[in-house]
């Protein structure tokens, strides 16, 4: 299986590891293994890092949420669906030039565990090649609708190049029930976390209003907001398979 590293990372085997052979960020402050052969140091190995993802746009609401992104100087990433890139190119290109990342969420909502080989490989493939022709650039990040996955979704996206990107916690604003602003808001503050990715949704207004106090608490909390790429710089990433990797750890595995 190819590998790549993300941006900016660093050398293979430049990393610090426990007894158990597994790798080990630096704590803040510590100077990276590879500092001292001039390699560049990941940003998140000496800063607080959050990756706050937004899926199932560009939607509605997605000009506000770009207002207050800029307003606290935060990166995030969108997982987008290719029906609404389709229907929205323009806010589409304006996201990425915003400085964000751009993932792939599918084509639609339909299930990929439903579908036949064929079928996903179009969903996926259509939706990746009509954002390199909006963005001018080819996602290298993909989630699954619902977060549900199999083999099959796991070749198709290797064949993209492409890493799969569950996150590691979310607000649940996919429940209807959740969608009021204040518990929303304490909803992310409380899953909030040194290298989480967060799953939210860009098309519930709801989320999109809670953000100006979720950033503002974070960022007097410390926090650095970055797309999910510069949350994994550093790393050496399998196209196909799950990062951040938490082997052995509750992650977001319901259906959304």
């Amino acid at each position: 299986m190819p590998r790549y590293r993300s941006p900016r990372g660093v050398p293979h085997g430049c990393t610090s590891s426990d007894p158990s052979g597994r790798r080990v960020r630096p704590r803040r402050g510590r100077r990276h293994p590879c500092a001292a052969r001039g390699t560049d140091e990941p940003y998140c190995a000496t800063h607080k890092c959050i990756a706050l993802t937004f899926d199932d746009g560009p939607g509605p609401y997605a000009q506000t949420l770009l207002k207050t992104l800029s307003e606290y100087k935060a990166k995030a990433t969108f997982f987008v669906i290719g029906t609404e890139v389709k229907k929205h190119p323009k806010l589409t290109a304006q996201i990425a030039k915003a400085g964000h990342e751009i993932g792939n969420h599918s084509w639609d909502a339909s299930y990929l565990t439903e579908l036949t080989y064929a079928q996903i490989n179009k969903k996926i493939g259509d939706t990746q090649r009509l954002i390199q022709k909006t963005t001018g650039k080819a996602p290298k990040l993909f989630r699954a609708p619902g977060g549900l996955r199999n083999g099959g979704v796991e070749e198709i996206t290797a064949k993209f190049g492409l890493i799969q990107v569950p996150g590691t916690t979310a607000t649940k604003d996919y429940i209807k029930s959740y969608r009021h602003v204040d518990l929303l808001t304490t909803r992310a503050l409380d899953v909030a976390g040194e290298g989480e990715v967060v799953l939210m949704h860009e098309t519930v207004k709801e989320t999109v209003q809670s953000m100006p106090e979720v950033l503002q608490t974070l960022t007097a909390e410390g926090y650095s907001f970055v797309t999910v790429s510069t949350l994994l710089e550093g790393q050496e990433l399998t196209p196909g398979q799950v990062y951040p990797d938490r082997s052995g750890t509750e992650t977001t595995t319901d259906v959304y």
